[in-house]
């Protein structure tokens, strides 16, 4: 979690930088803020995207139980492979990811 926290200040440092008025804290935090709301967002949507992307996909994985780590790269893969060869379904994704990330 602290690599995120650092990354999200560094760029809003890079944003920020070309500021001939030096760095403005109201400014930083508003870039933080609406950062950990995107964030946010995407971390409540995580799973049930997978699953709908999952759905559309008709993907259902043969064992998931006591998978090691081949295993589970493998599943990823798998996954992975059938989603970009449906592009219906990863333009379905990208577009409900967009809906809860951008401003109303």
């Amino acid at each position: 979690m602290q690599i995120v926290k650092t990354i999200l200040v560094m760029s809003c440092l890079l944003l920020l930088g070309h500021n001939a008025n030096g760095l403005k804290i109201n400014e930083i935090l508003e870039c933080v803020q609406v950062a950990a709301d995107s964030g946010s967002s995407l971390a409540g949507l995580a799973i049930p995207e997978l699953k709908n992307t999952a759905a559309c996909l008709n993907f259902v994985p043969n064992d998931t139980t006591n998978l090691g780590p081949q295993q589970l790269v493998d599943l990823v893969y798998d996954f992975a492979q059938r989603l970009f060869g449906k592009q219906k379904c990863v333009l379905a994704s990208i577009g409900r990811i967009l809906a809860a990330v951008l401003p109303a």
